[in-house]
């Protein structure tokens, strides 16, 4: 498991070339292995017993594996989320995930990136304008209750790989379902992740 602080580290051995990128203070970051798995379930299972709900842990272990499971099946490789050193109005608000992308014949990368732009007002941010950043929205329910994600989308193409090979940084940001896609809340995310997504760099070992 890679818990990194403020600093999240791709390391040899994973899908996509070593990277290094900050993250917002007190988020922690982790890989998808089944070691990091186990012991998500565990930090969460104490506390809940330190809650007395620990009858909720074999669920929570169900939905932990679900979604870890889910992110390995779509060529994830990290996973981060606010920690409990982190202000108290990031915590469960928001978590952001990185994904291998690949052009396949049904939708290459530079299809992703026009349609994006076409359809999502996709922009280029960060140092040479090299990342490329759209949103998206989707509303779902959720224990009964309505609430909407802003999916907050960045595209770094793989260096060597003539843009067929790319990593995508997912922020998922859930909110209230009738908050408008323009609400100061909303947009302060988006420049936070952009902030931290701009740091993103490509290392070399």
């Amino acid at each position: 498991m890679s818990s990194l602080r403020a600093e999240l580290m791709g390391t040899t051995g994973t899908i996509i070339p070593p990277y290094r990128m900050l993250l917002p203070p007190g988020w922690e970051a982790f890989d998808l292995s089944e070691t990091t798995e186990r012991d998500l379930i565990r930090r969460a299972e104490a506390r809940l017993q330190g809650a007395k709900n620990s009858a909720f842990g074999p669920v929570l272990a169900g939905k932990v594996h679900e979604v870890l499971e889910g992110l390995r099946a779509r060529q994830g490789f990290a996973y981060a989320f606010a920690g409990e050193a982190a202000p108290s109005w990031a915590i469960g608000a928001a978590t952001l995930v990185g994904l291998k992308r690949s052009s396949s014949p049904e939708a290459t990368l530079e299809q992703i990136v026009e349609s994006a732009i076409r359809h999502h007002d996709g922009v280029a941010i960060g140092e040479g304008q090299r990342i490329v950043r759209w949103t998206e929205r989707r509303e779902v329910t959720v224990d009964g209750e309505d609430v909407a994600s802003l999916l907050i989308n960045y595209l770094i193409p793989v260096p060597g790989t003539r843009l067929t090979e790319a990593v995508q940084w997912t922020a998922t940001v859930t909110h209230e379902a009738d908050l408008p896609a323009d609400h100061p809340n909303l947009t302060l995310w988006t420049a936070l992740f952009d902030t931290h997504i701009s740091t993103f760099t490509w290392t070399v070992r």
